[in-house]
């Protein structure tokens, strides 16, 4: 079955004030019903592109690469990175150094044509300490290509992209957000090789009840309310994002030629 598919920075005596913190209440996890996808497809039978095997084939096949570059693109023009022209596919284990160090799946890695190295990570339920475990996982992959007689200078930069469909952070209601090393004071960035991407899907569709989102005006609210359009955790599927997203995808060649995702 082929599937084909600003941040502004607090200053400094915010950080002093509120560290950074989770939201850690629970929720009961509800299934869904795999389905198909936007145009000429009847509503009730929409697939959440947020669970593991839809977004991989979605995001993670050879096949659909162009579309992987379309996605990280709009969501690195936050940060002012250089664009993404090509991509190649990359192993997607990520651990320690000793049999003993704990093992990673990752969702998605990418190597971009500028050697940067990004990795997707879309977690459909909140198994808490979700920043720790980004860290976790940047670190593995940072560290990963090092290897006997290297320089430092060699190592490349690693990019987090975490798409949450939970709450995660209680104070800040931007559905993206982003993160880097920065000095205290001066507010100079230490490096641009660490860099983190939070997408809240639940602030996203807050934000589109609130007419703050205009799916017409950003290629980023378009595939990111693609991936929001059908919520099984909450049993929730927005006939009005359903609508909009069919009007948007004649004019969005990359959504129009993959607006038939998830076919049987």
């Amino acid at each position: 079955m082929p599937l084909n598919t600003l941040v502004k920075e607090q200053s400094p005596s915010y950080f002093k004030q509120k560290p950074i913190m989770e939201d850690t209440q629970s929720y009961q996890k509800k299934a869904g019903k795999p389905g198909n996808i936007l145009k000429r497809i009847p509503l009730e039978r929409l697939m959440d592109l947020k669970v593991d095997y839809a977004f991989k084939q979605l995001f993670g096949n050879e096949k659909n690469k162009e579309i992987t570059v379309v996605f990280l693109n709009a969501l690195l023009q936050k940060t002012g990175r250089d664009q993404i022209k090509d991509i190649s596919f990359t192993n997607t284990e990520s651990g320690g150094e000793r049999k003993e160090d704990k093992q990673s799946r990752l969702d998605l890695l990418v190597m971009t044509n500028a050697g940067e190295q990004i990795n997707v990570e879309m977690q459909f339920t909140n198994e808490y300490d979700m920043i720790k475990r980004s860290i976790y996982y940047w670190a593995g992959i940072y560290r990963g290509p090092f290897k006997q007689k290297m320089t430092y200078s060699e190592l490349r930069p690693v990019i987090a992209i975490n798409i949450l469909n939970f709450n995660l952070f209680t104070h800040i209601e931007r559905f993206h957000t982003t993160y880097h090393l920065y000095e205290d004071e001066e507010r100079l960035m230490l490096m641009d090789t660490m860099e983190f991407h939070f997408v809240e899907m639940s602030q996203l569709i807050k934000d589109w009840k609130d007419d703050k989102l205009a799916p017409w005006n950003g290629v980023l609210a378009r595939w990111l309310m693609l991936l929001g359009m059908v919520d099984h955790r909450n049993d929730e599927v927005y006939d009005d994002i359903y609508r909009e997203l069919e009007a948007v995808a004649m004019k969005d060649e990359s959504l129009e030629a993959h607006s038939n995702t998830g076919k049987n």
